[in-house]
């Protein structure tokens, strides 16, 4: 995963190495796939805290301060606003400053406001916590390294977005490794190095190996040489769409299609944030819920991203996208009606492996329709709009938890918004400029 032999550019959005492209050596491993192995390494553990792991730590701020889990609630839905609010700011930041500058802020701030969150003594700390982590993870998050690469891979793209999303998918191994740890070390210190690691991990990495485009380093997209005769944007084969005007592709019902889709399915991650309380509430003891986190929803997600990959580079992206909702949608139903542990652990696979090949699908169809040129506008939007019903659910289970006593009628009436983005994204129009 070492960086490129050459020095970096000195300004400008694609990179930071001033000296000319002919003048510097080629690395025999193309760099675009250190970057995927980075970017791996640093979604693992972004998504091991802030995502899969915060259901463990969720669980015992709860259990120490004897929140109602709809007050409680309100914290990951804050998050969730803020994180829509700043979304499309944070696609601006992307496409003028580079993913890299952008990761690096973006850790900086989430470090801060989980070290933060470790020390809270009442409840506008706790909600002043998720202000700072919103930001922080909205910057510094998995489309933002998958901005990156949508840079460097054309024909590629979902092979190399299946690599980076493995990391994902072992993050919610460390999620049960939290789970685990808790009990020794109590969930403030545990929570306190793990916000410090995005300091010590994520920051290094982001600053030592992210680059944000290939041809101020002598690449074209894939590893092509320069000269070659390797698909261009928008030319037939190359898996592109041509350079479009943001204006363009926002008149295109297709993609707000697309959105809806991603909006509907975002509603179901209310079930992770609450998958250990819930456990919890189904009798299940400590050990068995953190081995679901381990091998439920991590381990036998992997081969399933890494096969989405592959798919989404050789058949329709929208029949990987739509049978990725379609198993959330029933891992969901299921974990809602478990009652002994292999159920819960059947269910956690299924949604693990619904969440896993979701991306790779999802993000290059994205890119196939409309473009790399604004990755990060539309990504920016798309996270926008997915915020509201993400920011809805959480509140919603947590209400019903409190007038019920149960998380089984909340998370099967999750279903519903799930069902609906299935059959949105098996219906996506291709545009017309693929068409041609």
């Amino acid at each position: 995963m070492s960086d490129p032999p050459e020095a970096p550019p000195a300004t400008g959005n694609g990179g930071d190495d001033s000296s000319p492209p002919s003048r510097r050596r080629r690395s025999k491993i193309f760099p675009g796939w250190n970057i995927a192995g980075a970017g791996m390494v640093i979604a693992f553990y972004v998504d091991g805290v802030g995502f899969w792991g915060f259901s463990g730590f969720f669980r015992e701020i709860i259990r120490e301060f004897s929140w109602d889990r709809t007050v409680a609630a309100v914290a990951p839905s804050l998050q969730r606003l803020q994180s829509g609010v700043l979304a499309p700011i944070t696609g601006m930041m992307i496409d003028r400053w580079g993913p890299r500058h952008t990761m690096m802020l973006g850790f900086f701030v989430s470090g801060a406001g989980f070290m933060l969150l470790s020390r809270i003594e009442n409840l506008w700390q706790y909600y002043l916590s998720f202000v700072l982590i919103a930001f922080g993870l909205s910057a510094g998050s998995f489309i933002v390294i998958a901005a990156a690469l949508n840079n460097w891979f054309v024909r590629k793209r979902g092979r190399a977005i299946s690599f980076l999303i493995l990391g994902p998918g072992l993050s919610g191994a460390l999620g049960g490794i939290w789970i685990l740890i808790i009990p020794i070390f109590g969930w403030r210190d545990t929570l306190l190095v793990a916000g410090l690691g995005f300091w010590v991990v994520c920051m290094p990495l982001a600053y030592l190996v992210m680059k944000d485009k290939p041809e101020p380093y002598g690449y074209l997209p894939d590893g092509d040489e320069p000269g070659s005769e390797a698909p261009a944007e928008g030319a037939a084969g190359g898996g592109e769409a041509p350079v479009l005007p943001i204006r363009t592709i926002l008149r295109d019902r297709g993609y707000w299609q697309y959105v809806g889709a991603s909006a509907l399915n975002s509603a179901s991650f209310a079930v992770v944030t609450f998958a250990a309380d819930a456990l919890d509430s189904y009798g299940f003891s400590n050990f068995i819920a953190g081995s679901i986190f381990i091998f439920g929803f991590a381990l036998p997600s992997l081969p399933a991203r890494l096969a989405a990959g592959w798919m989404a580079d050789n058949f329709d992206k929208r029949l990987i996208f739509g049978g990725s909702l379609g198993l959330q949608m029933a891992g969901t139903l299921l974990f809602a009606a478990a009652t002994v542990p292999w159920m819960a652990f059947v269910a956690a696979a299924m949604v693990g492996m619904g969440i896993g090949t979701n991306s790779p699908a999802r993000l290059s169809l994205q890119a196939e329709y409309w473009g790399r040129s604004v990755f990060g506008r539309l990504s920016g939007i798309q996270m926008g709009i997915s915020s509201i019903p993400a920011i809805l659910a959480p509140v919603f289970v947590g209400f019903m938890f409190d007038t019920s006593g149960s998380y089984r009628l909340a998370f099967a009436l999750l279903t519903v918004p799930l069902t609906m983005s299935v059959l949105l994204a098996l219906t996506i129009p291709r545009p017309s400029w693929a068409l041609r």
